[in-house]
């Protein structure tokens, strides 16, 4: 915090032992920094606020790291944007409506928490029911809220794909989507965001897609002409010897 909420940080803490440390909560982007501060001061809270520290920021600070994050300007008309499209994304969304997919709002918890709990092996992934449960009770907020946007696209009423966003100050930002086997081998994602962009073309400043060092993610996300506005990864360390060489 900067002289009484002028600027801050809101980083999500957690303590054990009595040591504070950063944590990234399931699905979590990014921090980013409410008001202005400039690169050093940053660089001061993120020394201040936790002996461990694992997240990712807007503002670039010493000894951080490139983390891709994949932006779409949406202030264009749709048939604007559609000409940064790849070929093959252009080709993925052509087989899409050939299959005759539907896609349609569907603001509803429960449905697409379901649908994601159908195709994502989310214990795999390390993640916990509570953090499920979490995600799954943002959702609800965000509807109530009139910020959430849930879709999903369907062939013959069967459910292929489904995607939440949060839309906030001119953004609409991509929270989690998913698709099964039958919509990964007909493009239902492609045919997804495509009317997504279709629907909020011209109505917004920009479609976060939010960002990945994966490379086949990344590179999903700029088929659809997202262009890479990085972000940074910090990593800082300063626990007490030997828990600095345990939690590396």
């Amino acid at each position: 915090m900067k002289n009484e909420y002028e600027a801050a940080i809101p980083f999500p803490i957690k303590s054990k032992a009595g040591l504070k440390y950063t944590y990234n909560p399931f699905l979590f982007h990014r921090v980013s920094v409410v008001g202005e501060m400039s690169e050093e001061e940053v660089d001061e809270a993120i020394w201040k606020v936790a002996k461990y520290v694992d997240v990712r920021i807007t503002h670039e600070v010493e000894g951080a790291v490139v983390w891709n994050n994949c932006e779409l300007a949406m202030d264009k008309t749709y048939l604007e944007i559609i000409q940064g499209y790849s070929s093959n994304s252009k080709r993925n969304v052509k087989k899409a409506v050939k299959e005759s997919l539907v896609f349609s709002s569907a603001n509803n918890a429960a449905l697409i928490s379901f649908f994601f709990k159908e195709n994502v092996s989310f214990s795999a992934l390390g993640i916990k029911e509570k953090e499920y449960e979490n995600f799954e009770q943002l959702m609800l907020e965000a509807f109530d809220c009139e910020i959430g946007h849930g879709f999903i696209v369907e062939k013959d009423d069967e459910i292929l794909a489904a995607g939440f966003f949060v839309e906030f100050n001119g953004r609409l930002n991509f929270v989690k989507g998913t698709s099964n086997a039958l919509g990964r081998e007909i493009g239902a994602m492609h045919f997804l965001f495509d009317r997504v962009i279709h629907s909020f073309a011209g109505k917004l400043k920009l479609l976060d897609f939010s960002g990945s060092n994966v490379d086949t993610v990344a590179q999903f996300y700029r088929s659809f002409g997202a262009e890479n506005k990085p972000i940074w990864h910090v990593k800082r360390n300063h626990l007490p010897f030997p828990l600095n060489q345990i939690k590396k």
